[in-house]
């Protein structure tokens, strides 16, 4: 290889402007295996026994609260990792643009809830104050621990790996939905089969909506925030309240729904994104 050849491959490599520590940058794959082996540590830390022993009692506010608290610990450690990595994923300034553009997909978010099921009254959601509290907070902290892993770690390692190319961003955006859709196989344990496998292949195309809201606005708390609403639209019936959720006006609206919001994000993905010096504030290492 020439010294022009050399010259210019080195000039392609991503920069390390973060202090990478653990040298994660020049290891993507391995940085990804890493965090998600830890992620899937922290999911499976006896949440409810850790609430049950602050609260007294067992039961689902115990699980929220015990929950929430260790993947507040887990979101701590991987922030200071991204940190670490340098990865523009914190910043605000000049991303007003990228919220607006990811306005479309908090309708999926919203469509969540059983909007239909609350109006004609065959969904109650009757619980006290402190259990709203303490699911709300679970769902924060879900959000922003999940997001720091899949959209704030790995789906950057993996760009820095593949997103030079607009196909590269495209590989990037399916393989992190993927790891992200694989890693609920641990539901397995608590629920059944057919809800599991309906689960990961939603959570993939969650992902993927998150990781377009990641490409548009480089920032994992507005990830954070369309995530955990998303739980929080969805889960409140089954966890606070009674009744069916699931009727044929509902399942309608919300494949209409995802639909358009599938639309929205090959829009975005053809038209908007691209691999520019923004794209590469997420991966390049750059702090804001």
């Amino acid at each position: 290889m020439s010294e022009k050849e050399q010259n210019a491959e080195i000039a392609q490599k991503p920069k390390k402007i973060g202090r990478d520590r653990f040298n994660l940058l020049d290891s993507p794959v391995f940085g990804v295996a890493v965090v998600i082996l830890f992620a899937l540590g922290i999911v499976l830390l006896p949440g409810e026994k850790l609430g049950a022993l602050m609260l007294g009692k067992k039961g689902t506010d115990a699980a929220s609260l015990g929950n929430a608290i260790f993947r507040a610990l887990g979101f701590v450690v991987l922030g200071l990792l991204a940190l670490d990595l340098g990865f523009g994923i914190f910043g605000f300034k000049g991303r007003g643009k990228g919220f607006l553009l990811s306005l479309p997909f908090v309708a999926v978010a919203v469509n969540n809830a059983p909007l239909v099921g609350l109006a004609s009254g065959a969904v109650s959601v009757n619980a006290s104050a402190i259990s709203y509290f303490l699911f709300a907070l679970y769902c924060v902290f879900v959000g922003l621990f999940e997001e720091i892993v899949f959209r704030g770690i790995v789906f950057p390692l993996i760009l820095r790996k593949m997103g030079k190319t607009r196909k590269g961003i495209f590989w990037s955006v399916i393989i992190s939905s993927a790891l992200f859709g694989a890693i609920h196989v641990v539901n397995f344990f608590s629920s059944s089969p057919g809800a599991v496998v309906l689960q990961i292949g939603y959570s993939f195309l969650i992902g993927a909506m998150c990781a377009m809201v990641m490409l548009l606005c480089r920032n994992v708390f507005a990830c954070a925030a369309l995530h955990a609403g998303f739980n929080f639209a969805g889960l409140i019936a089954d966890e606070l309240g009674t009744g069916q959720v699931w009727n044929a006006v509902n399942i309608t609206l919300t494949a209409a729904v995802g639909a358009l919001a599938i639309l929205y994000g090959v829009f975005v993905m053809v038209k908007i994104v691209r691999p520019d010096e923004k794209l590469k504030l997420l991966y390049n290492a750059k702090k804001d």
